[in-house]
């Protein structure tokens, strides 16, 4: 057992020896039993607090405890290994079991693959359901043989083999709140929990820093850190994704929410982050998920390390149960028959979306019921287009017989608890943390998700279904909770925008280019077996041009209609080939090297 030193101030210690106990952890801890004061801990006092507490609970120690943890306990008297990852899946964990042989885990994949105990093999069909965002198996990986430990699960393995896996816990509604005369008692709790969220997630030391996207969620966050920690003298560190700056064009995106806030708050510092040159795609043999703004986090990482910044909080995990935006709402209550007040509410979303409410029923309510078919053929009818997820249209780049066998993400229903519950245990919320988390670590940066915190989703799941849905307004209770830290134009916005809406432009004036590249790749015989280039080059053909493009960006910048967004995808699939392109390459070079003549060198 041996660690990885994440971190400035972390130094290579060996493991933790307790009584009969060894332990290495991966950890950040917020709250544990026996300790009414801090939990700023050193990493041999977290790591004898893992074993005292394994010693005394056993598979439910990790149930205890409140924080970003993996760990590994070896039990000395039962010659034992178990490994633990918290409720969120904040801190990655990895291993891979080779039966009779050995059994390797590590935080971070590469360090496995490295040592030579896994191959570098790429696992194309992993990699094909990755792309299109098939979330079904959430211990797979892009490795053959290579496993993660699914968040709030726990692992033992003896000399006998694996003895026992199981989730420790499961977030549930218990009591849940059907007063809907405290809603401002509750948006009060709310207020107060986010409060002590953020507060633990805010080392003693060191300089901590924030996504600030203009958005609720990371805003709020951003406000409560930076307020808390100007009570000590020390500022908050933010990182905004915005648009390029164009003397020929004005795009609409995030800026003017972010500068609002950053006016309303001396405590901020702020770093506004443009999309990054580079779109080539990570090939490394571990690179496990294929997903947006990668190279833009990468340039957050680089000003944060610049900053010096050791923790980077962001509002990831929000949407899904604290700041839920009520989708199915409506739909609920027609089925449980709360007709008046579905009849309320559809007059005050026509009152905010300035439309009517026959055409909200049909938009909010009817989709819940309908089959897909025949949803799409009422659009045609209507003369719409058919509308399509982004798992559908990302299958439509592919082959027919890859189109089909993958799952699509979750569909919602007309009960907004079990859509809440459905949202947050998908494996999508934990992949996006374990992604951030492993490129943060070469930059010895870690993340905390304040409103993924225990405490506050367990008093948040417990909220009816009006409370996030009022007034025609979705995230209600969130709004209420935050009169007096979010600026008015933040709090009462009504949609979010695209981050990074240059990025249209600039696939639009790179096309010609992109079209070369996919003649290129349709030579590649493993690659037509995957890809209909076909579709893909229909769908690069549909990109505006610049000229139309540019006049489209001159129109919503004043009031107008500006251009759709689902035309970036079109360079999705492209991505992902040179993705597969550098990887199978790479396994061709590495066996070429390795068995040249077909024997061993």
């Amino acid at each position: 057992m041996g660690r990885l030193a994440i971190g400035r101030n972390v130094a290579g210690l060996p493991p933790t020896c307790d009584g009969q106990f060894l332990c290495v952890a991966d950890a950040r801890l917020y709250r544990a039993p026996g300790i009414a004061g801090s939990l700023d801990l050193s990493t041999s006092e977290r790591e004898r607090l893992f074993c005292r507490l394994h010693g005394q609970f056993g598979n439910d120690a990790p149930n205890q405890l409140e924080g970003d943890f993996a760990y590994a306990i070896w039990d000395d008297k039962t010659q034992q290994l178990t490994l633990a990852r918290d409720h969120a899946g904040v801190r990655p964990l990895f291993y891979f079991h080779k039966p009779h042989d050995f059994f390797a885990w590590a935080s971070h994949p590469d360090m496995i693959v490295r040592s030579g105990l896994a191959s570098e093999d790429l696992d194309v069909e992993a990699a094909i359901k990755s792309f299109v965002f098939d979330m079904s198996d959430p211990e797979g990986t892009l490795i053959p043989g290579l496993r993660r430990l699914p968040a709030a699960h726990v692992l033992r393995i003896s000399s006998k083999g694996l003895t026992d896996q199981h989730r420790y816990w499961k977030l549930r509604a218990v009591n849940p709140i059907k007063d809907l005369s405290h809603f401002e008692d509750c948006a009060t709790q709310l207020r107060d929990l986010l409060d002590a969220a953020v507060s633990r997630r805010l080392p003693k030391q060191g300089q901590i820093g924030a996504h600030l996207s203009g958005g609720l969620d990371s805003t709020a966050i951003s406000v409560l850190a930076a307020r808390i920690l100007g009570q000590h003298r020390r500022n908050l560190h933010t990182y905004s994704f915005v648009s390029e700056l164009r003397a020929d064009l004005q795009f609409i995106d995030e800026r003017p929410y972010v500068d609002a806030t950053l006016q309303s708050e001396p405590n901020l510092y702020n770093t506004k982050i443009t999309p990054a040159d580079c779109d080539d795609v990570i090939v490394d043999a571990w690179a496990d998920r294929l997903e947006g703004f990668k190279h833009q986090e990468e340039k957050v990482l680089r000003a944060a390390h610049q900053d010096a910044v050791d923790v980077i909080l962001s509002g990831w995990g929000g949407d899904e149960i604290v700041t839920y935006n009520g989708r199915g709402s409506y739909a609920e209550y027609l089925v449980r028959g709360r007709w008046r007040l579905l009849w309320a509410e559809l007059k005050g979303r026509s009152a905010v979306l300035g439309t009517s409410k026959a055409r909200i029923f049909a938009n909010e309510v009817l989709p819940y019921f309908l089959p897909a078919n025949l949803r799409d053929l009422l659009r045609l009818a209507a003369g719409k287009e058919p509308a399509i997820t982004l798992d559908q249209k990302l299958k439509s780049f592919l082959r027919p017989a890859f189109r089909n066998r993958w799952r699509g993400d979750i569909r919602l229903s007309a009960n907004t608890k079990r859509n809440r519950l459905a949202l947050f245990h998908r494996a999508f919320t934990a992949y996006r943390l374990e992604s951030w988390a492993l490129q943060g670590a070469p930059h010895g940066i870690q993340y905390a998700f304040p409103l993924l915190d225990r405490e506050l989703i367990e008093f948040a799941i417990r909220l009816p279904t009006p409370f996030f849905m009022r007034d025609g307004m979705g995230r209600a209770i969130f709004r209420e909770a935050m009169q007096d830290v979010l600026p008015e134009s933040v709090r009462t916005r009504r949609k979010k925008l695209a981050p990074f809406p240059c990025s249209l432009m600039r696939l639009s004036e790179q096309k010609s280019e992109y079209l070369k590249e996919l003649s290129g790749l349709r030579h590649d015989p493993r690659l037509s077996e995957i890809f209909d280039f076909d579709a893909v080059e229909r769908a690069l053909d549909e990109i505006p041009d610049p000229d139309a493009l540019k006049a489209s960006f001159v129109a919503e910048a004043t009031g107008g209609d500006g251009p759709s967004m689902a035309f970036a995808l079109a360079r999705e699939p492209i991505e992902f080939a040179r993705f597969l392109t550098g990887r199978l390459k790479t396994e061709t070079g590495a066996t070429a090297r390795s068995d040249p003549k077909g024997g061993q060198t």
